[in-house]
């Protein structure tokens, strides 16, 4: 295979790139758009990794191209041109002195928000209540059959006086003598009575 075919190749690898990145970027933003409950929203998710997959591979094959041509050109393959603005940026030696701060202000600025956030969350969620061991289940079992044993004898005795009311009130003339013969006013004459026959 030659210099110029290797090139036509990278040329069409290059326009198949630009056609799966304009696929991943929409289905990035239609991914932004939907909700999180949204049912389509795996089905979306699957497509943009499968296309992520896919610009990966031609990646892959863009660069073995290159490298084929570098390496039929003479060059040293793994090679890069430095674009000169950014060798003049990176030139000069690191302040060892600016390391430390530059770096802890980096962390304050991205740390920071992230603890806040993680303790929000933490302190958000519910705590889960501990579980009961097993000797208070059995009491509270024993508790709950006493209970019902109770609530039985409850209802015995109201339908006792149920009963007994019903009784009492079905036969009236039974209790009326009974009433009379226990009232000892009614058995004995009143003191004006006796005043009188005097």
């Amino acid at each position: 295979m030659d210099v110029g075919t290797l090139r036509q190749q990278v040329g069409d690898l290059q326009i198949q790139l630009t056609g799966l990145q304009a696929q991943w970027d929409g289905l990035h933003s239609q991914l932004d758009a939907m909700l999180r409950t949204n049912p389509a929203r795996p089905g979306v998710q699957q497509k943009w990794a499968d296309v992520g997959v896919q610009i990966a591979q031609v990646k892959g094959d863009i660069a073995y191209r290159e490298a084929r041509i570098d390496q039929m050109e003479g060059r040293v393959i793994g090679t890069t041109t430095m674009d000169p603005r950014l060798a003049g940026i990176l030139k000069g030696p690191i302040d060892p002195n600016a390391v430390f701060p530059a770096a802890a202000a980096l962390l304050m600025v991205l740390g920071l928000p992230v603890s806040i956030a993680w303790a929000r969350r933490l302190l958000r969620a519910k705590p889960q209540p501990a579980p009961l061991p097993a000797d208070h289940t059995m009491h509270l079992a024993s508790i709950e059959r006493a209970i019902e044993a109770v609530a039985i004898e409850v209802e015995r005795i109201s339908e006792g006086q149920r009963f007994t009311t019903k009784i009492l009130v079905e036969r009236p003339d039974r209790v009326a003598p009974a009433e009379s013969a226990a009232d000892p006013e009614s058995a004995s004459p009143s003191p004006q009575h006796l005043c009188s026959s005097l």
